[in-house]
């Protein structure tokens, strides 16, 4: 293609773009044999069975009251202690290879929450997500005072 003039290539590049986007021939054949020979079937029963697991975790591990899950959900939110201010929080839990996230990325008006979402999921594993789930309720029943004399 030839565009008129310098100026006239950056909106011909976006609706190129834009009339060509689409998901990959490749991917579309792959997905397709997934759901034809029942693949995706059995990825999708191991995901659920991997969050159900993973939700188990923490209901044994955490105080209970303390967070809000969704069984079949990868994430859970946290409403942080008045001791513990999200920023310090999410310092705190960064060593334990669990992803935790400020509620400042959730939050589109006002003030955000003293809370975080914690991330279950990911290359992260089940006895790894215990050792740093132990140390989220740890960190969580005590003061960031006393919680950082034991790093």
């Amino acid at each position: 293609m030839v565009v008129p003039d310098t100026r006239s290539t950056w909106p011909f590049a976006a609706a190129l773009r834009s009339a060509t986007v689409m998901a990959s021939p490749f991917t579309v054949a792959l997905v397709t044999r997934w759901i034809e020979d029942g693949t995706a079937d059995t990825l999708l029963r191991f995901i659920r069975n991997e969050t159900t697991a993973r939700q188990k975790l923490v209901a044994e591990i955490l105080p209970r009251g303390i967070y809000k899950a969704d069984p079949l959900s990868f994430n859970i939110w946290v409403d942080l202690p008045s001791l513990w201010n999200r920023a310090a929080f999410v310092e705190h839990m960064r060593s334990t290879g669990i992803g935790v996230v400020a509620s400042d990325a959730f939050t589109t008006d006002g003030t955000p929450p003293e809370a975080v979402r914690v991330c279950l999921g990911g290359p992260i594993t089940r006895p790894r997500l215990v050792a740093g789930l132990e140390y989220m309720a740890h960190a969580l029943e005590e003061s960031p005072a006393l919680v950082s004399a034991f790093l």
